[in-house]
């Protein structure tokens, strides 16, 4: 199957809010998600081929995006799912004219550092105890660009 990446349609929100709660424990309600789809600064993309596969949810704002969630169901991990989806978000970002990209990963989910670091995002600062659990996040960055 061809992989596609598409922006979110209002048939994707359930998958979207199920999980968001399953993977962050978010607490993640259809009415949050709806309104922030009214945000113009929020953006969710979801990946497919014959079924969905994951999705992103960014905030863009000028020429910086911050990653708020990336998502790669659990039983298509370890394909590269992951890396062509987040590889050619970043190009798209590039084209509009983002210039920097961050995000906030766990120290614990080694498979998501490992994927950040090939994508060429660094760890800049920690912040501590940023989850519901307590654990800290490493904020990680990327400059998108040669300018």
């Amino acid at each position: 199957m061809k992989l596609t990446i598409r922006e979110i349609v209002p048939e994707d929100i359930d998958f979207i809010v199920r999980y968001e709660n399953e993977y962050f424990h978010n607490f993640t309600t259809k009415f949050k998600v709806e309104e922030e789809l009214q945000n113009p600064l929020i953006h969710y993309y979801v990946l497919t081929d014959a079924s969905r596969l994951g999705y992103i949810n960014l905030w863009i704002d000028e020429d910086k995006a911050q990653v708020n969630s990336l998502v790669i169901l659990s039983e298509f991990r370890n394909r590269g799912y992951g890396y062509f989806f987040m590889a050619n978000i970043l190009e798209k970002l590039h084209e509009i004219g983002i210039k920097e990209v961050t995000l906030e990963v766990r120290p614990s989910n080694k498979a998501a550092l490992k994927l950040y670091e090939k994508l060429g995002f660094r760890e800049v600062a920690i912040r501590k105890a940023y989850y519901n659990n307590g654990e800290d996040a490493f904020l990680m960055y990327r400059r998108l660009g040669s300018d």
